[in-house]
């Protein structure tokens, strides 16, 4: 194997691994993976933000109180970020006041539960996508074409 290859192929995983972090799926898409890509896509961003509708944007995302869900929901890049700054515009309210935007049985429990799942499962695809070889051409070129048939 060239060297040269092997740091192409080094810098398109890391590049890969980073885009996975950032929008969970868009590693694979880079990376020439589009159909796993965008179920990857479609699966964190559904599981998180589900999280977040069952358990409301103040209470699911709470990086004082729960540091190790929080570390695995920042594994889903923007997504996590979308909610923390949604929470930090919600201004806050004393406990006794009704809000909205926070959730007030233990379903906020089940919403933690969600997002830091959608977070690891994310940190199996950014490992995933760094361990997969990248599409050859000639690979993508048949699935695009068919078989090719010999002329008679």
């Amino acid at each position: 194997m060239d060297p040269t290859t092997s740091k192409t192929n080094a810098a398109t995983a890391s590049t890969a691994a980073l885009l996975s972090w950032v929008l969970p799926g868009a590693g694979h898409i880079y990376a020439g993976h589009k159909a796993r890509g965008i179920i990857i896509l479609a699966v964190i961003a559904v599981t998180f933000w589900g999280g977040v509708a069952i358990g409301g944007v103040k209470t699911t995302i709470q990086p004082k109180e729960r540091r190790a869900w929080f570390m695995a929901q920042m594994c889903t890049g923007a997504h996590a970020f979308a909610v923390l700054s949604l929470a930090n515009r919600i201004p806050n309210k004393e406990r006794w006041e009704y809000s909205e935007y926070v959730a007030y049985a233990p379903v906020d429990d089940i919403a933690v539960v969600y997002t830091g799942v959608a977070g690891l499962l994310n940190l199996l695809v950014i490992l995933d996508v760094l361990g997969r070889p990248a599409p050859s051409p000639q690979t993508a070129d048949a699935k695009r074409t068919g078989p090719r048939r010999e002329k008679t």
